[in-house]
């Protein structure tokens, strides 16, 4: 599993409507993500892929993905000091993979709550 919900389960109190409301919101979030990451590494700029990086950090924390949330970390720091620009695009692919991968395990989650 790359998601792990029990932070949300716990600052939710269990409620699977405010649950189902936070996953339909990580995916829209995931949809902005794909957009801009490759946007913003075309173009260089760095800046805006760092803060849009801490952005998504929140996010992903959220879902309990400790692994990809640390990866936007670094993302974060290497790109607000412009340094090792030639790892940027294998750490925005890593992440959106893994987000695209969390989506899909989001989704099965929720039908499965659904029908619970």
């Amino acid at each position: 599993m790359i998601t792990d919900l029990s932070y949300l389960k716990t600052m939710s109190g269990g409620d699977a409507k405010f649950i189902a409301e936070m996953i339909g919101l990580f995916a829209e979030q995931v949809d902005e993500y794909s957009e801009l990451m490759p946007e913003l590494l075309k173009e260089k700029d760095y800046d805006g892929l760092s803060k849009l990086a801490h952005k998504a950090k929140g996010s992903v924390a959220v879902m309990g993905m400790k692994e990809v949330e640390n990866l936007l970390k670094e993302l974060e720091k290497l790109a607000h000091e412009s340094i090792k620009t030639e790892q940027y695009e294998g750490m925005v692919n890593e992440f959106l993979e893994k987000i695209r991968l969390a989506v899909a395990e989001l989704e099965v989650i929720s039908l499965q709550s659904n029908h619970d």
